[in-house]
């Protein structure tokens, strides 16, 4: 019942507690005194003395004390204890801004806490990504610690006007719903480093953990507003957003040239729209190295931006280097969950692919509901030929978000290889947000794949047409020329890209280059890219 009217386990404990209290008075109550033709009448003197007197009078006392003992040992020792190890989840800050545009505040104000409490020493935080994949999700405070595996939860809500600002902020105990600490920020937007700080030390004071001390990343709150700006846009992984979140971090650094964030959030941005924006890697990549390298600069000791090194060197090919700065990441920032998946992905493109979905599951032990750790763990065993269990994971991954593309666009590739190309195409057609010539490449090669190779030869014409003057990825291009059996072309055009200092991420793995593995040439590529 309790349950049903959702009331806390300690409400229940308080009724359990007064129902076994009230127990020894009614029994009391009933020795005394009879019911008798409607009236209460007071039993008999011999009733009331002598052995049976005493049997109920001990029995009164042992129910008497049973509540008293109860509410010692079970109800109130566990009532605020924080399950060990120490565990938390910062859920989506509510925006109760007159402005709703200020999502990306409040969405910024949670990453910050996320990335401050990532500082206390014993306790694990779980990522950005999955407390973010949960909103909007009806879920009580025991569906969502069980689901994000954590003892407790803080949540809070931000409203921001001209210049003052108000947080509320409150640390929950997933066990039984109890309050840990609560508190009300009445600020000026200036102070919100100090509040951001003054959260992260009393959730640390009341989980009995320690906070290793950081400085405020900048002290400028319109370099920290536009940064905040910049990260919601490149969350969101699509070309437009990450050119628009390379914009802000750029005016983020030219408020304050000190922000080594904001150089590393360049980083991040512009290695990103080679994989989503079909960008030259010749043109984004050595301005995301020398950003990434300017915020080590700045802070020697910040793991985001080896991790942004270690991204860039994967898109250049040079796996040992991506490899060697992932790790260092972890190493600076164990809780840093992207680093985590990155090296996998190191891992997955070199062939090392039982290794690399270990690491994804570790990603996943750091990010329960990633959704791209999930399509990771899926890619893997599509790169291993498992096409049933890829087919299963990345399935259980759109399942998550319909929207998240990158597992619709292996799950149309594993389909496919797989012969089932009513659904490969299907899926084809659901992907909206990638780049158009993305979606054109993929749907050409199956539609070649599935006997229809007209229509093929004709995408691929005006496909060759666009990729005089557009970047394209060249290795799903050999893969359509592959498809039409055209395996000279493919392995030409494969040669041309390394020599060029594409990224080859897939080459050495994707099956659908399994007609060239006998070729010499396809092997001097594999060379070329440092995978053999």
């Amino acid at each position: 019942i309790a349950h049903g009217v959702h009331w806390p386990d300690a409400v229940l404990s308080y009724v359990v507690v007064a129902l076994a209290a009230g127990f020894p008075v009614v029994v009391a109550l009933a020795w005394i005194f009879d019911v008798k033709a409607g009236r209460i009448e007071r039993a008999s003197a011999a009733r009331l003395r002598g052995g049976p007197l005493a049997a109920v009078l001990i029995a009164i006392g042992a129910a008497a004390a049973a509540p008293g003992l109860f509410y010692f040992f079970v109800v109130r020792s566990p009532a605020r204890t924080v399950s060990a190890p120490a565990s938390i989840a910062v859920l989506p800050f509510v925006n109760m801004s007159s402005d709703k545009e200020s999502d990306y505040f409040s969405d910024g104000i949670t990453e910050e806490l996320i990335n401050a409490l990532a500082n206390v020493k014993g306790l694990r935080v779980t990522s950005r990504t999955a407390v973010f994949a949960l909103r909007g999700k009806n879920l009580g405070i025991r569906e969502l610690g069980e689901e994000l595996k954590v003892g407790t939860l803080l949540e809070g809500s931000v409203r921001r006007e001209a210049n003052a600002l108000r947080i509320t902020a409150q640390l929950i105990s997933v066990s039984d719903g109890y309050h840990l600490w609560s508190n009300i920020y009445d600020r000026e937007l200036k102070s919100i480093f100090a509040v951001e700080d003054e959260i992260a030390r009393s959730i640390a004071a009341a989980l009995q953990r320690t906070l290793v001390g950081v400085k405020p990343a900048t002290t400028d709150v319109k370099a920290h507003d536009l940064y905040l700006r910049g990260r919601y846009f490149w969350n969101k992984r699509t070309g437009e957003a990450l050119r628009k979140s390379a914009e802000l971090f750029e005016e983020a650094i030219r408020h304050d040239p000190s922000y080594a964030l904001a150089y590393c959030g360049l980083a991040d941005a512009l290695s990103l729209r080679v994989e989503y924006d079909n960008a030259r890697p010749s043109e984004v990549l050595p301005k995301a190295k020398e950003a990434a390298l300017h915020a080590l600069e700045l802070e020697p000791g910040l793991g985001e931006a080896h991790a942004a090194l270690g991204n860039i060197a994967t898109f250049q090919n040079d796996w040992t280097a991506a490899l060697a700065e992932h790790r260092k990441a972890l190493d600076l920032n164990p809780n840093y969950a992207m680093a985590q998946k990155w090296i996998g992905n190191t891992l997955m493109f070199t062939g090392h692919l039982q290794e690399a979905r270990a690491a994804f599951e570790r990603a996943l032990q750091m990010d329960p509901t990633s959704l791209i750790a999930n399509s990771n763990v899926g890619e893997t065993y599509f790169f291993e030929r498992d096409y049933t269990k890829a087919i299963e994971q990345l399935s259980k991954t759109l399942e998550m978000d319909p929207e998240f593309e990158e597992a619709r666009y292996f799950l149309a590739r594993a389909y496919s290889s797989q012969g089932k190309h009513r659904e490969a195409l299907a899926e084809t057609d659901r992907l909206h947000l990638a780049p158009v010539a993305i979606r054109q490449l993929l749907r050409a090669s199956v539609l070649a794949r599935a006997g229809r190779r007209d229509e093929a030869r004709a995408l691929a014409r005006d496909l060759e047409a666009r990729s005089a003057h557009e970047y394209l990825d060249t290795e799903a291009f050999a893969a359509l020329w592959l498809a039409l059996g055209d395996h000279d072309k493919a392995l030409t055009l494969l040669g041309k890209a390394c020599a060029d200092h594409q990224p080859m991420e897939d080459v050495k793995i994707a099956p659908e280059m399994d007609p060239l593995r006998a070729y010499p040439r396809f092997h001097e590529v594999l060379r070329c890219a440092n995978l053999e």
